[in-house]
């Protein structure tokens, strides 16, 4: 008598499956079969398909709800995919198993079978457990023979070019450093920012009265801080009939000539005049002019 390996059983059962008699199928099914791999030569992490078709009459799909799960089986077997799809007259589910165990010799596993139900019908088809023999990927040790060379180790990784990125990091941190220090001089926050310091002043408070409408009290407080800016610059304080002299001694200021002017004329008419600023002199404007007031201020020498 010949030997029959357990690769042949196998073999032979996926074939009795596919052609399992009429009888033995729930009334409405036609054909029937288990379509597996080898089932030999696997080690941790290598993946393993199988596939079920099923050939039943109109509207008996597979119940989705009789499908097994997605996800961990037992501690060393997953279900990543499990799906439906019709090929002509057939059905076909697509399970692809994924094995991470890990024996220490060759070790017989067995995928859990199940059971599918359809739609329409009352019985059900089992799929049977399927075995698969599992091997480790190398010895625990390995034995220094005569006339065999040990395990080698494991091959030195390749030392990473880090020049890249350390001058990249090198290159945002110049540039990091220059936008601090270009945002200090923007603001009086260091010693040398001091020279922006009044207009910097009455440009926060021009901010703080945003929103307000253009009353009495409120023109009032902007000329005030605005004066305070100019007085703070010059040192004293500084009325329309000195301008000249203002700008002659701080030509920053010249390109701003008219607008100063305007600031004050309309300022004598709000504190000294009839109240109403000539020529009108709002809010908005008297915050467009400190902050061109404080870039002037930083530039000059």
């Amino acid at each position: 008598m010949l030997p029959v390996s357990r690769h042949s059983i196998f073999l032979l059962l996926g074939l009795w499956y596919g052609l399992a008699p009429a009888s033995e199928l729930p009334p409405g099914v036609k054909a029937f079969s288990f379509d597996t791999p080898r089932n030999f030569g696997y080690v941790i992490g290598d993946l393993i398909r199988h596939e079920v078709r099923v050939e039943a009459g109109v509207g008996q799909e597979i119940d989705a709800a009789s499908l097994p799960k997605e996800g961990w089986i037992n501690r060393w077997l997953m279900l990543r995919r499990a799906e439906v799809r019709s090929e002509g007259k057939r059905q076909v589910l697509t399970l692809e198993y994924q094995t991470f165990y890990s024996p220490l010799e060759v070790k017989n596993l067995a995928i859990p079978g199940f059971e599918l139900k359809l739609a329409g019908s009352d019985g059900h088809l089992a799929v049977p457990a399927w075995t698969f023999t599992t091997a480790p990927i190398r010895e625990l040790s390995v034995l220094r023979a005569e006339g065999q060379p040990p395990m080698r180790p494991d091959a030195v990784p390749a030392p990473v070019p880090a020049f890249g990125p350390a001058a990249a990091s090198a290159g945002f941190g110049l540039a990091a450093l220059g936008a601090l220090a270009w945002w200090a001089y923007l603001g009086p926050w260091l010693p040398f920012g001091m020279r922006g310091r009044y207009f910097a002043e009455a440009c926060r408070e021009l901010r703080g009265l945003r929103g307000q409408e253009d009353t009495q009290e409120a023109l009032h407080r902007g000329f005030a801080c605005l004066h305070q800016a100019f007085n703070r610059t010059l040192g004293e304080p500084l009325f329309i009939e000195g301008l000249d002299e203002f700008f002659l001694g701080r030509p920053a200021y010249d390109a701003l000539r008219n607008e100063i002017q305007d600031f004050f004329r309309a300022s004598y008419e709000v504190f000294f005049g009839e109240g109403a600023p000539v020529p009108p002199f709002d809010l908005a404007r008297m915050e467009a002019l400190a902050r061109s007031c404080l870039l002037a201020e930083r530039r000059r020498p």
